[in-house]
């Protein structure tokens, strides 16, 4: 998922209301996730863009909300700890720097697990990469799928190429080879945010 991350998006009033999760309709029926896959599997609807991105606007916010912008992500010490923490320090970045570029998304391994009667596929673990065009700086995270409780964000700091090996996308491709090899390999300490 790319998110285009400015500062004018996070403020709004936008806001969840009651249950708003639901099945994409843009997709066809056999080839989307529904309520039903996630229901009693033990695992979160983890958000790739997350809602409190969404603030700016009502309809944004319930689109972040469909199953398409979901993957299965282990609750517990993952999707509802240091992954939040992790979008709640990116969001933080983008009010600092003034504008993101945050691509997040699953990896999958190997005969991957699947939940639900539509076999929704559950990632091995996730990545979050976040470039800041006007520094021209990039950080990049891979996560385990699993309970993380007692780790630290720090700990999951990868290069781009990392990423990109496991993946296989060429992400930033728009840069110069030079500036895409330099970036590529760098595995950048914790970024500064203002007030730490």
């Amino acid at each position: 998922m790319l998110e285009d991350l400015g500062v004018e998006r996070l403020s709004g009033d936008a806001d969840r209301a009651g249950d708003p999760f639901a099945s994409d309709s843009d997709l066809p029926a056999g080839h989307r996730s529904e309520l039903a896959d996630y229901q009693g599997s033990g695992y979160d609807r983890g958000h790739m863009a997350p809602a409190a991105d969404m603030k700016w606007r009502e309809d944004a916010m319930k689109q972040s909300f469909l199953l398409s912008n979901m993957a299965p992500q282990t609750g517990r010490g993952m999707n509802r700890a240091i992954w939040a923490k992790l979008e709640e320090t990116v969001r933080a970045w983008a009010k600092e720097r003034g504008r993101v570029i945050v691509v997040s998304g699953p990896i999958f391994g190997p005969g991957p697990r699947t939940i639900g009667p539509g076999k929704v596929e559950v990632p091995e673990s996730f990545y979050k990469i976040v470039f800041d065009p006007g520094r021209r700086r990039l950080i990049a995270f891979m996560m385990p799928n699993q309970d993380l409780t007692g780790h630290k964000i720090p700990e999951y700091v990868v290069s781009l190429k990392d990423i990109e090996d496991k993946v296989g996308i060429d992400f930033l491709s728009a840069l110069s080879a030079r500036d895409k090899r330099q970036l590529g390999t760098l595995k950048s300490p914790m970024w500064r945010v203002a007030g730490n």
